[in-house]
């Protein structure tokens, strides 16, 4: 596994680097070394050095931490219900976590300042999962039923966000619109450090409990025999999940598949225990959206497209893979 890791890593490492060229100003390796050096002090910066400075390296450890945090989302999510078709966005997490953060915006609420927004979306996100486990009636995680009240919920709370949206002010609609598309154009370096706590503590938690949710796997029953309390450990973790994704939402809007498709990717490499499945999720998703996010910015230069745009065609594709080769 510590071969995967590194290799991984570097790859990271690697498209980082890369994808810090592109932007609509042609940018030189030698600008994006002197920008990594530069960020000790930024007054010595200028020019393109400074852009890539305080726009592309924020807008890159963003895609890192939504698309990790999205890929181990999808994955918990897949371990709690036993349904590889689980996603926060399938489930209608990301949809709550959209209304709540739109409702906060259209009512301009702003008591808790910069933390309103994630505040708001984490409740959407709590009445999505309740909605979702009243539909489920809690212990019936039937695959079939699971995906028919995500997308019930998923449905439901996407009418109350154009509700909002269409009900407030019209000059803000398509900025917000624009959002709720996805876009990782809010990334700037003072709110990285409080989503990477996030994503921190989020994870921390999530390993903490990878013995509970391996034998989750195996069925409730077997699983309270070796000594697990199957509900509270399904609601602590479903409740991490809608933090985690509420978190994500507030600041880079909806952005589908990610939580789908990197799990399924990363069990057809023959990873099944979640101790060395979350770091490679973490990894492969974060690598896959700062991908996303390079293509949504050079495709249509110097127009940005939504990111969910892609994410949303490849995710497509490997759906489509995986069903043609019934794999999922």
């Amino acid at each position: 596994m510590t071969v995967q890791y590194c290799f991984l890593v570097v790859s990271l490492a690697i498209s980082v680097f890369l994808c810090a060229l592109l932007g609509a100003i042609p940018t030189t390796a030698n600008d994006v070394l002197l920008a990594l050096a530069g960020l000790i002090n930024r007054e010595s910066l200028n020019g393109i050095e400074l852009i890539v400075a305080e726009l592309r390296f924020p807008r890159l450890i963003l895609a890192i931490l939504t698309g990790g945090g999205l890929a181990i989302c999808g994955l918990v999510l897949q371990k709690l219900t036993r349904n590889p078709l689980a996603d926060p966005f399938l489930f209608g997490l990301s949809a709550g976590a959209s209304s709540g953060a739109v409702a906060c915006i259209v009512l301009n609420i702003t008591v808790m300042g910069i933390f309103s927004l994630p505040v708001f979306a984490f409740c959407g996100a709590m009445l999505a999962q309740l909605m979702l486990h009243t539909l489920t009636n809690q212990n019936q995680w039937h695959p079939e039923r699971v995906v028919l009240a995500g997308l019930i919920v998923n449905s439901l709370f996407s009418a109350i966000t154009g509700f909002l949206i269409f009900s407030g002010d019209q000059r803000t609609a398509q900025s917000v619109l624009f959002w709720l598309m996805g876009g990782l154009g809010l990334a700037k370096w003072s709110i990285l450090p409080i989503i990477a706590l996030v994503v921190a503590g989020c994870y921390a938690v999530i390993y903490s409990q990878q013995r509970s949710i391996d034998r989750l796997m195996t069925g409730d029953e077997l699983a309270a025999s070796m000594g697990v309390n199957v509900q509270r450990t399904r609601k602590g973790l479903f409740v991490i999940v809608a933090l985690l994704t509420a978190t994500l939402v507030a600041w880079t809007g909806t952005i589908g598949f990610v939580g789908l498709i990197i799990p399924n990717i990363v069990n057809r490499l023959g990873v099944y225990r979640i101790q060395h499945q979350l770091p490679i999720c973490f990894l492969f998703g974060a690598i896959f959206l700062v991908w996303a996010d390079a293509g949504a910015r050079a495709l249509l230069q110097p127009q940005e497209l939504p990111i969910s745009m892609i994410t949303s065609a490849v995710g497509a594709f490997v759906c489509l893979t995986l069903i043609v080769s019934r794999k999922l």
